[in-house]
């Protein structure tokens, strides 16, 4: 009797994780295309950060926790197969303002305060991008672990010149937003990470 109890435990731990991970987006299909990306010019309130990108995770939660209605976004200028990990140079942030938006000065005091700064990203006409459920934690890991390798290999089939990866996460959570600008790649690198290795 006790078997039958702990196998039924099992079978339904199972089928609730597996609809936890249906619902976080396991079968979405990952589809990248080349146009207009989903978010024009934005002023971004960011900061900068050194290392693996496994870290970033916290970084997105200390954001929320500063302003959670905002969307964030998240640049990544190194590629993970040939920089050592210790080496690779990103930013997380939120958008403060999107096109002509004035920004909410109490929201940008709020992130200056906690050392976030502030750099205007242009309006890209074409990039390389796709999107992704963002329903929760388990959502990122999946995009991350399928959405990366699908951009790159779609630029490197294709001979592109592309990059850097930035993402966008809509709140309230609903969307990820993944692109590789064609043009303007210069505009999309902080002060910070200009001329560093």
């Amino acid at each position: 009797m006790e078997a039958t109890v702990v196998v039924g435990l099992v079978v339904a731990v199972a089928v609730v994780a597996l609809v936890y991970a249906i619902h976080s987006g396991l079968f979405h299909k990952v589809r990248v295309t080349t146009g207009a990306p989903p978010i024009g010019k934005f002023l971004g309130a960011y900061r900068d950060y050194r290392g693996p990108y496994r870290a970033s995770g916290q970084t997105f939660r200390a954001l929320g926790a500063v302003c959670p209605d905002r969307k964030c976004f998240g640049i990544w200028y190194d590629d993970p197969d040939t920089v050592p990990p210790e080496k690779l140079r990103w930013i997380t942030g939120a958008i403060v303002s999107e096109g002509d938006e004035k920004p909410d000065p109490e929201t940008v005091k709020a992130l200056q305060d906690k050392g976030y700064k502030l750099q205007e990203f242009p309006a890209v006409a074409r990039a390389v991008r796709t999107s992704y459920p963002f329903v929760n934690t388990l959502s990122i890991i999946l995009a991350v672990g399928r959405v990366y390798g699908a951009l790159a290999d779609y630029i490197k089939t294709r001979g592109l010149e592309a990059g850097p990866f930035v993402d966008v996460y809509d709140r309230p959570n609903t969307v990820s937003h993944f692109m590789a600008p064609l043009e303007l790649h210069d505009n999309f690198y902080v002060p910070e990470v200009k001329g560093s290795s």
